[in-house]
C-alpha cells in the first residue's frame, strides 16, 4: 500500500513541475510575433568596410543595404521631353583595348550627414574631394566617353575620372549635383526606379534637371534585389523594366548598369547583354580597364576616409 502511495505522490509531483514550466514558458513569450521590421530611414545605408585588405570578388553582399520601400510610388503623368534629343546607343566594342590605360571610376552613395555611417559622406568632405581633383588637373568624363575611349578610339584627358552614385538618393541632387557643378564636373546616378519620388530619393523633375545638365541617369534595377537570389525571369524583369522606365522619362537609351550589392556572375552578365546594356559596373576594387565592359571596377569613396587615402586611390590604379 505504501508503495502504491509513493508512486501516486511521485506522479503528482512530476505533473506539478511540468505544469509550472509550461505556464512560465507561455508567460515569457513576447507580445508581438518575431517578424523582421523594415529598416528606418536612418538604417537604409549600413556601414561598408574599407576594401584595402580585400581582394576583388565577383559576388559581395556586404556593401549596400536595401533602403526601405519608397513612401511614394512612381509618379504618373507625362513630362515634356521635346528639349531632350535622344542619343544613339553606344557602338559595340570592336577595337583592340590592349593599349588603353585604366581610368578611376569613383563611386559614392549618399552625400549627407549621419554619424557612424561611412556611406553617408558629409557634403564638406565630398567638396574636399572635388576640390582636390580640380586643383590637381583632373577632368570628369561620362561613362559614354569611357566606353568610347576603351572600344571606339576616343581620346580622353590625361587625368580623366568618372563620378558615380548608387541608389538615387535625393541628396545627390541637393548636395552632390551643385558641388560637382561648381568644379565643372558631371557624374552618373544609378537609380532604383521603384524608389523614384519616394521619401529621400530623387524625383522625376530632379532627374530631368540633372540629365539636361549633362549627367547620366542609368539603371540599378527596379527594386534593388540580390540578383543571385531570384529567378532568371525576375532578373530579366528587373533589368528591362528599369531600363524602359528611365528611357521613357529621359528620352535617351540607357546603356550602363550597376549590379545591386555588387552581385554578378557570367549568367547575369549575359542577361545584361541580352537586354541591351553596354556596360556593367561592379564594386570590385581598382580602376576600370578595357578587359571586359561588364566587369568595370570602381573606387569606393566613404565618409572620414581622409584626403590622403582619397589621393592614394585616385593616383594608384592598384591601390
Amino acid at each position: 500500500m505504501n508503495h502504491v502511495k509513493s508512486k501516486y505522490i511521485y506522479l503528482f509531483f512530476v505533473i506539478t513541475v511540468l505544469t509550472t514550466l509550461v505556464i512560465l514558458g507561455c508567460s515569457s513569450r513576447p507580445n508581438e510575433a518575431s517578424v523582421p521590421q523594415k529598416p528606418t530611414i536612418n538604417e537604409e545605408i549600413k556601414n561598408q568596410e574599407p576594401r584595402e585588405e580585400q581582394e576583388p570578388i565577383e559576388k559581395e553582399s556586404d556593401k549596400d543595404v536595401s533602403p526601405p520601400e519608397a513612401d511614394n510610388p512612381l509618379e504618373s503623368g507625362n513630362d515634356p521631353l521635346e528639349s531632350l534629343e535622344p542619343t544613339q546607343p553606344l557602338p559595340p566594342a570592336s577595337l583592340s583595348p590592349a593599349l588603353k590605360s585604366p581610368i578611376p571610376i569613383l563611386y559614392y552613395h549618399s552625400i549627407d550627414y549621419e554619424e557612424g555611417n561611412e556611406l553617408r559622406v558629409p557634403p564638406e568632405e565630398f567638396e574636399a574631394h572635388m576640390e582636390h581633383l580640380s586643383q590637381n588637373g583632373y577632368e570628369s568624363v561620362t561613362l559614354d566617353d569611357l566606353y568610347q575611349y576603351f572600344y571606339a578610339g576616343k581620346d580622353l584627358p590625361e587625368k580623366a575620372f568618372v563620378l558615380t552614385f548608387d541608389d538615387g538618393y535625393e541628396d545627390n541632387y541637393i548636395h552632390a549635383f551643385s558641388i560637382a557643378e561648381k568644379y565643372g564636373y558631371s557624374g552618373t546616378v544609378f537609380v532604383v526606379t521603384e524608389w523614384i519620388g519616394g521619401k529621400g530619393y530623387l524625383n522625376r523633375q530632379q532627374l530631368l534637371e540633372m540629365n539636361q545638365a549633362g549627367w547620366q541617369i542609368e539603371s540599378h534595377t527596379v527594386t534593388h534585389p540580390y540578383l543571385d537570389s531570384i529567378s532568371t525571369e525576375q532578373i530579366k524583369e528587373e533589368l528591362l523594366t528599369s531600363k524602359e522606365v528611365l528611357e521613357e522619362l529621359l528620352g535617351k537609351p540607357k546603356v550602363a548598369f550597376a549590379y545591386p550589392y555588387g552581385v554578378y556572375d557570367s549568367s547575369i552578365i549575359e542577361l545584361c547583354r541580352e537586354i541591351g546594356y553596354e556596360m556593367g559596373l561592379t564594386i570590385d576594387r581598382g580602376w576600370a580597364g578595357p578587359e571586359d565592359p561588364f566587369r568595370m571596377k570602381r573606387v569606393y569613396c566613404y565618409a572620414q576616409m581622409g584626403l590622403d587615402e582619397f589621393r592614394r586611390r585616385v593616383e594608384n590604379a592598384n591601390y
